[in-house]
């Protein structure tokens, strides 16, 4: 073009470097081989130049603003980014509005901090409405994160128990070994352990624990997860105190079922009565053997006429508590013997050889005192 403009209005930069070339040389020819250039201004250069000089000034200017302003939200966009790595989601992206890729790269940006944003406080909400008490530990044993529940189960403030050690809620000793057995186990379920709470109380809990780890399942944390079980333990006390006080009751009505009864000096009857099972067998032996040497009985007469039930099991009771008492040196003598234990005895086999037997404890009685009397006349 005849007037060093191209059509869209800026200056033909190829056609206005040759003339500023031409000049810096001082060359008269090159203005003369080209008689279409513009008339030269007072200072002698062709108006193209300094249109050309203009125009690049302005380029330059705005360039140089777009560059600012560009690196200015690229520092906004940064800080935006570390502040997301670090959690912070309340930080947003400014959008311009002049439409670029810096305002859609600010765009999708927000787009991802509602996302984590929305993601974030679902699952706070989870972890808010857990019954459990919920705590987070760093790799060095500082407390990360507590939910609501583990903050009223142990009496503190969110801000209060943040970064500090493991101690201030588990026992020193317990902290240690449950951190380092969760890094090596992975985890542990349902483990009775204690709470301490900021007033220094002890809780007992049930334990869960598990690890946190990266995609390069690289140990990042442990999560604590405990549940109260103080009512459980209240439970299992009071459960452990009545089924003592139920045995002592069992005992007693087993001592009373089986009551020794001295009826003269050197004698002592056992009457039975009911069903002799295992335990009241025992019973039964221990009975005669106690009341046999604190009186120093030389006849024990254990009555079995109210024995209910007769079977082998009470048979063979009935002999244990003989050979016993044989062996501390007394007499014994039976009596009630029914036909029903007659039988059982013979279907044992049962040796009684040494053994008085009496079909009524009143016949048992006459035989021990006349026994006991022909023992004194002897001496």
């Amino acid at each position: 073009m005849s007037d060093g403009a191209q059509s869209d209005g800026r200056p033909d930069l190829g056609e206005i470097a040759r003339v500023l070339r031409d000049l810096a040389a001082g060359s008269s020819e090159a203005h003369a081989a080209r008689p279409a250039a513009a008339p030269a201004t007072d200072g002698g250069a062709p108006e193209p130049a300094l249109a050309a000089l203009d125009w690049l000034a302005e380029e330059l200017s705005a360039l140089r603003s777009f560059k600012a302003k560009a690196s200015a939200r690229l520092a906004e966009l940064t800080d935006v980014a570390l502040a997301v790595a670090s959690l912070d989601y309340s930080r947003k992206a400014e959008i311009s509005g002049d439409v670029d890729e810096l305002d859609g790269l600010a765009a999708g940006m927000n787009m991802m901090i509602e996302e984590l944003q929305s993601s974030t406080s679902f699952v706070g909400n989870i972890l808010s409405a857990m019954s459990d008490a919920l705590l987070v530990f760093h790799m060095d044993g500082s407390i990360r994160s507590a939910n609501r529940a583990a903050l009223e189960l142990l009496g503190y403030e969110k801000g209060e128990i943040l970064e500090q050690p493991a101690e201030r809620v588990l026992k020193a000793g317990a902290a240690r070994s449950l951190l380092e057995r969760a890094r090596q186990a992975r985890r542990i379920v349902n483990e009775e352990s204690e709470l301490v709470t900021r007033e220094g109380a002890v809780i007992p809990v049930a334990l869960s624990v598990s690890t946190l780890r990266d995609a390069q399942d690289e140990l990042q944390g442990v999560v604590l997860a405990a549940r109260d079980i103080t009512e459980q333990k209240h439970a299992e006390a009071e459960r452990e105190r009545l089924e003592a006080a139920i045995r002592r009751q069992a005992q007693m009505l087993m001592e009373l079922s089986t009551p020794l009864i001295p009826i003269s000096e050197g004698t002592v009857v056992l009457p039975l009565v009911g069903v002799l099972d295992a335990d009241r067998a025992a019973q039964v032996i221990e009975t005669l053997l106690r009341g046999v040497s604190a009186h120093g009985a030389r006849v024990a007469i254990l009555d079995v006429t109210g024995v209910s039930e007769v079977d082998e099991q009470v048979a063979s009771a009935i002999l244990r508590a003989v050979h016993a008492t044989r062996l501390v040196g007394a007499h014994i003598v039976l009596t009630g013997i029914r036909p029903d234990l007659a039988k059982a005895l013979v279907t044992l086999e049962i040796e009684l050889s040494g053994v008085t037997t009496c079909g009524t404890l009143k016949d048992g009685i006459v035989y021990a005192e006349s026994t006991l009397g022909r023992r004194r006349g002897a001496r």
